[in-house]
């Protein structure tokens, strides 16, 4: 009949309509899961479980995974330990409290490969709603070369700091010798009037006694010296910790008080009390100090003058730093020095090697603090710098 003429022809149009929606949907995918594999990043699509829904071409490369091994699977299979385990519960805080800790921001994390060798990567994740569920794109760079590179970099730095420090060292050696030569000197005295308190045959014991109570304190502090020496010369660092810039700083002014005898000058230390802590490598801060007191030294010889004393401050400055200011009355900077004073190999000196502002600036900028320059009103120069005295450490979470 002509009813059933125009029922059999709507359901033959309606079944070419679903066939060609069904054609451009799986044209359409096709061309997405092109754009997807022709990412430089690794792309991984999760739904709301953890489930991988798409793995690229460069994440299959990256992970040693292919796609097929993974569609279906936990994204856990993609972390070490203990972020494998605890991934699905950040998820599920992040649907129930919508605190995101790396969602619509780059993080840097580890990823583990399919041969279980753990590796750096970065990653930034993006959320979409799709059919009422929530789903989330990862774009994943594998920074491993990058990582390799800086801890190359990192090595040499720490060599160059090494070579200045000794460098420095070698610039105080006379008064560092000086410092060493007192106490042996007087162990020398001691023990020579404790042999003759025993030749003559009526020494006391509580004579005795205190004449090697005095040859014990001078040998300490012979030790004392050379320990400070040993732990400035060594090779590397002593690694950061919670340190008293204050107590680091008067520890180093130990040696370079030696240095300013020699030069037949004087330093004072003006340190406030109850400073909070900071989080530092107190080598590199000790070096840093060092540097900045030898160069007032030599400021104020070029500058011929032994009257004034150089100033090392020790304060709280807002909102969360610690200052450590040198301030010396010697020749000052010169103009046109000042715009390279913390550039590499610029130096003032005839024979200076230019490098010991230029690490010091690196070491307190790696410190997260600031070192700066500025002319004295009253001649000379002052040099400070800070130290936060917290650092804030942010979750690696989800």
């Amino acid at each position: 009949t002509q009813s059933g003429l125009f029922r059999s022809l709507f359901r033959h149009l309606r079944m070419s309509i679903r066939a060609e929606q069904r054609e451009e949907l799986a044209a359409d995918a096709g061309r997405l899961q092109a754009l997807l594999d022709a990412a430089v990043d690794g792309i991984v699509i999760i739904d709301e479980h953890g489930r991988i829904e798409n793995f690229n071409k460069t994440a299959e490369a990256m992970f040693g995974f292919l796609a097929s091994d993974l569609i279906g699977q936990n994204v856990s299979r993609l972390m070490p330990e203990p972020y494998s385990s605890e991934h699905d519960g950040y998820i599920a805080r992040y649907l129930r409290t919508g605190d995101a800790r790396i969602i619509g921001i780059g993080r840097e994390v580890t990823g583990r490969r399919n041969d279980g060798t753990v590796f750096p990567l970065e990653l930034s994740v993006g959320e979409s709603v799709r059919n009422g569920e929530r789903c989330f794109v990862g774009f994943i760079r594998d920074v491993t070369e990058r990582k390799a590179i800086e801890e190359r970099l990192r090595q040499q730095e720490e060599e160059l700091a090494h070579v200045t420090r000794l460098s420095i060292l070698g610039e105080m050696a006379a008064g560092i010798a000086h410092e060493i030569n007192q106490p042996l000197t007087a162990i020398s005295t001691y023990a020579e009037a404790c042999s003759r308190l025993l030749a003559a045959g009526n020494i006391e014991p509580d004579e005795l006694r205190m004449t090697l109570e005095r040859i014990s304190q001078q040998a300490l502090r012979a030790g004392e010296v050379i320990r400070r020496l040993r732990r400035l010369a060594q090779r590397g660092t002593s690694g950061r910790d919670v340190i008293d810039v204050g107590t680091t700083v008067e520890e180093t002014l130990r040696l370079a008080e030696a240095d300013a005898r020699a030069f037949g000058m004087t330093i004072q230390l003006d340190c406030e009390s109850d400073l909070p802590p900071v989080i530092a490598d107190s080598v590199q801060i000790q070096q840093v100090v060092l540097n900045l007191l030898r160069n007032a030294l030599e400021s104020l010889e070029e500058a011929n003058n032994r009257t004034q004393p150089i100033r090392i401050e020790v304060r709280g400055k807002a909102p969360d730093d610690i200052a450590v200011r040198v301030t010396d009355y010697g020749v000052g900077i010169r103009d046109e020095d000042r715009a390279h004073l913390f550039e590499p190999f610029h130096t003032t000196k005839d024979a200076g090697m230019g490098i010991g502002l230029a690490i010091s600036r690196t070491i307190i900028t790696a410190h997260g603090g600031e070192l700066s320059f500025k002319p004295n009103p009253e001649g000379g120069a002052v040099f400070e710098f800070t130290l936060p005295t917290t650092i804030g450490v942010e979750s690696n979470d989800q």
